[in-house]
């Protein structure tokens, strides 16, 4: 990655290119935006917020803002392909996921089968997106139609990951049985966010989940992630606000009841308080304004 791509992501909302990642080797670098990572040649041992694996030809990663990545080690003809996309961007091509598909594809590499028309399938993809940036160039783009594209683009990368995560779970089963304990604690506490989000925000209730103490699981999630529990937990909530705001037509009383606040104004002080803005504020998405 370079400041081109940063300045062509900030300015249009996404950008793409290839790298060998050597800005990642023996690093940790927090995503600045939702990334995708298209493994194309060569070999990679990489952590993802807490998780290491081997990231190999053909593996495709997701990685929302603010995850972790190091790099430990990488082969002399390591090349991957990625896209960042804004987070408006990001949270259109992943509102019709649910909360537990995306905790299963987010952050873990994922093959599929391998196949020739599976690599020919995301080759398309990316190919799409270099034709969208090529569109930006004109002298006068049609923006809205650009943004929407890389919309389905990004939407087609989760679909794709999906599919992998389907197909490699058995095998991928058989992995995580090398994960270090702490990573597998972190790991079980994503996936209990992802199953009480809705109705429990403590730390408390999710490190006795655990059987481990506040302190305990603070530290294991500040060593996955760099985050606090409880930053974790806010960070999940609302990003699924985010999604139920811009995304479904449920009234903000409807949403105090299933997330179980006391009621809507304290509901509105807590987005606000993460986000910078009120609930209508955001769903009237000016606080999401297209950047493409």
């Amino acid at each position: 990655m370079n400041n081109h791509y940063f300045e062509k992501l900030s300015r249009q909302g996404f950008s793409t290119t290839t790298s060998a990642l050597q800005k990642f080797v023996q690093h940790t670098y927090k995503l600045q935006f939702a990334t995708f990572f298209w493994c194309q040649s060569g070999e990679a041992l990489i952590t993802i917020n807490g998780y290491r694996f081997r990231f190999t030809p053909g593996c495709i990663a997701v990685c929302p803002t603010g995850y972790n990545i190091t790099v430990h080690d990488i082969t002399s003809d390591f090349s991957t392909r990625f896209l960042g996309v804004s987070e408006d961007i990001w949270l259109a091509a992943r509102c019709s996921f649910t909360p537990e598909t995306m905790q299963a594809i987010e952050g873990h590499p994922f093959k599929g089968k391998g196949t020739a028309n599976e690599q020919a399938f995301l080759a398309n993809i990316f190919k799409q997106v270099d034709i969208i940036e090529d569109e930006l160039v004109c002298l006068d783009p049609d923006t809205e139609y650009c943004r929407k594209n890389i919309i389905l683009s990004a939407n087609a990368l989760l679909l794709y990951t999906q599919h992998a995560q389907a197909t490699a779970s058995a095998e991928q089963a058989k992995k995580d049985m090398g994960i270090e304990d702490k990573e597998k604690q972190f790991l079980q506490f994503k996936d209990l966010i992802t199953r009480h989000f809705r109705e429990e925000r403590s730390v408390q209730f999710y490190a006795d989940k655990l059987d481990v103490s506040t302190r305990n699981l603070n530290s294991i999630c500040q060593r996955a992630s760099g985050q606090s529990a409880k930053s974790i937990i806010d960070h999940y909530t609302i990003v699924e606000l985010q999604v139920a705001l811009m995304y479904t037509h449920k009234t903000f009383q409807e949403l105090v009841g299933e997330y179980h606040f006391p009621d809507q104004s304290y509901l509105n002080r807590y987005f606000k308080r993460h986000t910078g803005h009120s609930l209508s504020e955001f769903r009237s998405n000016k606080a999401l304004a297209a950047t493409v």
